[in-house]
């Protein structure tokens, strides 16, 4: 699968929020857990499959005067999949922004620098409260729709080879929310996804993205932090000049049946 550039991090690497004056309203906030796949759709034919912790997301943020390369794993979610109607598939994966590193540089000093301003900037990082960090520390993404797939049938799909394995392979475009920083925005992406084993009874699903999606850092209240985690309100400037305001997304994961 094709690698994003979340900041699905990205979106991350610079994603930080208005801190609360009030505790009990920050409290709340960071008790409230990520949305769920509440769309499943309730299929006697679909079946669940867990997202392996091992995916992982690549960010891109081209600047002209710094430019961002990030990744972040430890993946987790469900998908239900309904293999004689892939249309109606649905489910929710999360990627661990605390995991986000950045690989800018040749230097690891300097990787391990603009990795310190990642997290902070998204107030995942040791800066951060430890609410802001639990409240911050997922991206999750819902999948709510699923166009324009090359088939819909699995069954109906040629196989190819992978040593002994058949592999079945469809693309398709999909639709869904993007949860980040504790705001919603509506994202697609055009995905490339292969079944591995029978087609009545897959071993493996492998998703990767065939071309990066954009997150606008905006849209999820991402603003510039200093090195005590507070709004750098003098470096609003460094949006869309030296770091980009907005991060290309590129995904790969597995998933097997539960």
């Amino acid at each position: 699968m094709r690698q994003v550039s979340i900041a699905f991090a990205l979106i991350a690497l610079a994603s930080g929020c208005d801190k609360k004056d009030d505790k009990g309203t920050a409290a709340a906030q960071a008790a409230t857990p990520p949305p769920t796949a509440s769309a499943i759709p309730a299929s006697a034919n679909a079946k669940t499959f867990a997202v392996d912790p091992d995916g992982k997301v690549s960010i891109d943020m081209p600047a002209p005067k710094e430019h961002i390369k990030a990744t972040a794993g430890n993946s987790a979610g469900d998908l239900s999949i309904d293999l004689g109607n892939l249309a109606s598939t649905r489910g929710t994966v999360k990627v661990d922004l605390t995991t986000l590193k950045t690989a800018t540089f040749d230097a690891p000093d300097k990787n391990a620098t603009q990795t310190e301003h990642a997290v902070t900037w998204l107030e995942v990082g040791p800066k951060a409260s430890p609410e802001d960090q639990a409240r911050n520390k997922f991206i999750v993404f819902t999948v709510q729709s699923i166009d324009g797939l090359s088939a819909t049938d699995l069954s109906k799909v040629a196989p190819t080879k992978d040593g002994a394995d058949d592999v079945r392979t469809v693309t398709a475009k999909v639709k869904g929310e993007v949860f980040l920083h504790g705001k919603k925005s509506q994202r697609q992406a055009d995905v490339s996804v292969s079944f591995r084993g029978a087609p009545d009874k897959p071993t493996r699903v492998d998703i990767k993205t065939t071309s990066p999606f954009k997150i606008v850092l905006a849209d999820h209240d991402v603003k510039p932090r200093d090195n005590f985690g507070k709004l750098a309100q003098g470096a609003f400037n460094l949006l869309g000049t030296k770091v980009a305001d907005e991060a290309s997304v590129d995904f790969q994961l597995s998933a097997k049946p539960k």
